[in-house]
């Protein structure tokens, strides 16, 4: 699902990321960074277990974005999501929000958007 606010386009992915829907998440993602905005929002509110592809495509997309001029941010990381990001250090390369608003109202804050 996709929404936006703004210069903000925010992206939300509502399943677990498996080896049975890498390949969907990846080119989910490849459509979020080709969004028209400078600002993107991955919703992962719904997700509580994520492979290690699915980790690997969500740096990629960090890393692409950035390569582009675009910030791309992680919400809704909870639970064990937060527990996976944690163990693999996400938040030394990737801004982590609790939820959705909170990382609108960091690039609202930083971006004066």
């Amino acid at each position: 699902m996709r929404t936006k606010h703004g210069a903000i386009h925010v992206f939300t992915w509502n399943e677990d990321i498996t080896l049975n829907n890498t390949e969907q998440f990846r080119k989910a993602m490849a459509k979020l960074i080709e969004e028209p905005a400078d600002h993107l929002i991955l919703n992962m509110e719904q997700v509580k277990y994520i492979n290690s592809a699915g980790l690997g495509i969500i740096a990629d997309g960090v890393m692409t974005a950035r390569k582009q001029q675009k910030e791309l941010v992680v919400a809704g990381v909870q639970g064990s999501l937060q527990e996976i990001f944690h163990i693999v250090k996400f938040s030394s390369f990737i801004k982590l929000f609790k939820t959705e608003k909170e990382a609108i109202h960091y690039f609202v804050e930083n971006d004066n958007i």
